[in-house]
């Protein structure tokens, strides 16, 4: 009897041996991941055409004789009786670097992982799409770049898919990046800007500081 059940537990054990690899293998890939984070960094950026909205006009109405204001073919609101920033071509480059030496094979190699996001801000104080945060990896010493084309992709992404008319594209940007680290980072701002019909005309280099805050981000892992 003790025999039989020998054999038979031999026998499972090696069954289970045998199909646990495509169990495993089964088994989906994580798609977030936890990020402890010390450090935030909140970076603005500007990308796009601005337009100069058309003159506005004041007329008076009413008995009380109240002045009033019209702003024709204009996207800002009449209050405002001007433009969100002047008329131009504007552009940010946001460059973020791994400032840690790199250490040798065995130990912890300064690779930083950390999150981003995407906060879009609308005109007369209303808030616009904000992207979830994404993962992001840097080894020691390298760097990479945020730049208008990615942050623009951010806002399509943001628009609702199943919309028949989904809304249009604008063609002017502004908002924050913001990136939650564990570990400080090299964060810079690259503004320039220009008229529409020649070179560049302004440059700045802003260098970003971080603010302390502690908490654990859940953050996407890019399927790419």
């Amino acid at each position: 009897m003790r025999a039989k059940l020998f054999v038979s537990g031999l026998v499972g054990l090696i069954l289970l041996v045998a199909v646990a690899p495509d169990v495993w293998s089964q088994q989906p890939n994580p798609t977030t991941v936890k990020i402890p984070a010390k450090f935030r960094y909140s970076v603005k950026f500007v990308c796009g055409q601005s337009q100069e909205p058309k003159p506005c006009i004041e007329f008076r109405e009413g008995s009380e004789n109240v002045s009033r204001w019209i702003c024709p073919d204009s996207t800002v609101p009449a209050g405002a009786n001007g433009a969100q920033v002047v008329g131009g071509l504007y552009a940010t480059a946001i460059n973020v670097h791994n400032p840690n030496p790199g250490l040798p094979r065995g130990t912890d190699d300064g690779t930083i992982v950390f999150a981003q996001k995407v906060a879009f801000a609308l005109p007369w104080q209303k808030s616009g799409p904000v992207s979830s945060f994404e993962r992001a990896i840097l080894k020691p010493n390298h760097a990479f770049e945020v730049d208008c084309e990615e942050i623009a992709e951010v806002f399509r992404d943001s628009v609702p898919r199943d919309t028949s008319t989904p809304p249009p594209f604008p063609v002017f940007l502004k908002g924050f990046l913001v990136i939650m680290s564990p570990s400080e980072l090299d964060v810079t701002a690259v503004y320039t800007a220009r008229p529409l019909t020649t070179g560049v005309s302004t440059i700045d280099v802003e260098v970003i500081e971080p603010r302390k805050q502690e908490y654990v981000v859940l953050a996407d892992i890019p399927s790419d």
